[in-house]
């Protein structure tokens, strides 16, 4: 799907575009946000998202092949999900979760030496996609660009969301090297059928993915992300959090997959030299698959 020939250019040594907390509502929930070489398109709500989608391509745009309604492949479901307007704006764990995982030495550990020296593709799946930088910013840097392998950056939501993360998919696919596809798939979590329907070539990616998707009360979401987890994982996951939106949800959420995974805290101050972010804020976890004895 990539269609660029040349890498991206660098960014200064501290870049603070990223931090949105004291920005106002337009900047922070309508304008187009712009960070490193992607930009992506922001909306305060999904019924926002789904007037200007109808505003730009008609009452038809669901037929577009690319932005096509995923509607049709879940007509005999019962799908409870409510989805969640913070999907629609970009939010600062994304960002330190795209720009820590496609940091040089930290991508040749996750995806470990066997991958380096393997003709098989590198498969990242990030859960949650929602606006799609986290895996943007992967799939368009400079270790993804100056790689021999092939890599899928697989990005998946909800199905009612999946076609906001297409449309930054497609603003975005001049910007990414010949050797990255992206690939976008409806998932909710907790749920075996939409894990099974995962073609073969993705179902068992190297690197799972997930920013703030811990900020929920509701233990049940919780619960099923934990699941989609431990099933989807083959060696390891990484999650970017805000420490300040719900912490006893993460700690929750940790006590049900340690039983699976060695879990390893990384301090954000330290996640990348682009980034001045806070560890009383911010936190990343990894966590990796145990081997078993």
């Amino acid at each position: 799907m990539g269609a660029s020939s040349a890498p991206p250019t660098k960014t200064s040594s501290v870049n603070s575009a990223w931090q949105r907390s004291a920005l106002g509502y337009k900047e922070r929930f309508v304008d187009d946000f712009h960070y490193n070489n992607i930009r992506v398109r922001q909306f305060p709500c999904r019924a926002v998202f789904e007037k200007a989608l109808c505003d730009a391509f008609g009452s038809s745009f669901a037929s577009d092949d690319y932005l096509a309604s995923t509607k049709s492949c879940y007509d005999n479901e019962v799908d409870n999900d409510r989805v969640p307007d913070t999907a629609f704006t970009v939010w600062e764990s994304s960002v330190i979760l795209g720009i820590y995982t496609s940091r040089e030495d930290v991508w040749k550990r996750l995806i470990g030496t066997r991958k380096l020296q393997s003709s098989g593709p590198i498969v990242t799946l990030e859960l949650g996609s929602g606006t799609g930088v986290a895996s943007l910013l992967v799939a368009t840097s400079e270790v993804v660009w100056e790689s021999n392998c092939h890599c899928k950056v697989v990005m998946t939501d909800l199905p009612s969301t999946i076609n906001f993360t297409r449309l930054n998919v497609h603003k975005n696919i001049e910007k990414m090297p010949e050797n990255a596809q992206v690939v976008t798939q409806p998932l909710r979590w907790g749920r075996i059928e939409d894990i099974q329907a995962l073609p073969q070539d993705i179902s068992r990616p190297d690197i799972i993915l997930g920013a703030d998707l811990l900020y929920t009360c509701d233990e049940s979401v919780i619960c099923a992300l934990a699941e989609t987890v431990i099933l989807l994982t083959g060696r390891v996951a990484v999650f970017a959090v805000c420490k300040l939106h719900r912490p006893q949800s993460i700690t929750f959420f940790l006590s049900l997959v340690k039983s699976c995974f060695d879990v390893r805290h990384v301090a954000v101050s330290t996640a990348h030299n682009d980034l001045m972010a806070s560890d009383e804020d911010f936190g990343l976890v990894e966590l990796w698959r145990k081997k078993l004895r």
